[in-house]
């Protein structure tokens, strides 16, 4: 199946494969979203009526008008319509059917390996005369294979993430406490820290105003042991210069005996 679409910047229309299953998986997801019991508009007629059944092939709802239209068309003919309810309900019991969107009524069961191409057995008869052929359940077979095995490991993958991310959070969480508990122990060692320096610092001021008081209290004394000296001094200087001016010689040899002391 191959899509057209109007690229900006290009003339003409560019062709590009379309694959079906994700096609109708995206229209089943927007058809559903919502209340199922929400009115649907018909496709067919652009929502002049509420559609009353869901188109399983082309993935389309359509109301009473246009779905006799639809049932009687070549290429819509064969596909296959549930109910709106069943619609909105998620109802996945009707197992779509690929059709040839050339032949009616001919499914596409072929496989053409010439082309790479799924076919109907018409088209293999018109287009794809002496091409090599299977059953397209002998191609699909072995992707299904491949597409479960690519399940498994996905799927441990994604469990393997999950542990990852399960264990991830963990180490964060711990790392969260133990940066909240690092900030108490570093505040609590600079407190000490900050405690211990103020002691020390009063201790030495302490230290240094004892050391500068005695030592203050020892000068003064010294002061005061020089000052009355000086006063002696100077008593004993007045009292030899009297001596020499006007002492007698028996007043000055009698002094002999005191300056000897």
């Amino acid at each position: 199946m191959q899509c057209s679409f109007t690229l900006p910047g290009l003339s003409g229309v560019a062709l590009f494969s379309c694959n079906s299953f994700i096609d109708s998986l995206v229209k089943s997801a927007k058809a559903n979203q919502g209340d199922i019991n929400r009115v649907v508009k018909c496709e067919g007629c652009k929502g002049d009526e509420d559609a009353t059944v869901h188109c399983v092939d082309c993935q389309e709802y359509f109301g009473p008008a246009c779905l006799i239209p639809h049932r009687r068309g070549k290429l819509s003919a064969a596909h296959q319509q549930i109910p709106l309810e069943d619609a909105l309900a998620g109802n996945a019991t009707v197992k779509r059917i690929p059709r040839c969107q050339k032949h009616v009524g001919y499914e596409i069961d072929t496989y053409c390996k010439t082309c790479n191409d799924a076919v109907c057995s018409k088209c293999a008869v018109e287009k794809h005369s002496g091409h090599s052929f299977c059953p397209l359940t002998q191609v699909t077979g072995p992707i299904q294979d491949q597409i479960a095995g690519y399940t498994i490991t996905i799927a441990k993958r994604e469990e393997d993430a999950r542990k990852a991310i399960d264990t991830l959070n963990g180490t964060i969480d711990r790392i969260e406490d133990h940066r909240g508990t690092a900030e108490k122990d570093i505040a609590t060692l600079f407190v000490s820290i900050h405690t211990t320096v103020d002691a020390r610092h009063a201790q030495i001021l302490q230290q240094m105003q004892d050391k500068a008081n005695q030592l203050r209290k020892t000068a003064i004394q010294e002061k005061g042991e020089a000052e009355s000296a000086t006063v002696q001094f100077r008593e004993f200087h007045s009292f030899t210069e009297g001596m020499l001016a006007q002492g007698t010689p028996l007043e000055i040899a009698g002094t002999h005996k005191m300056v000897s002391v």
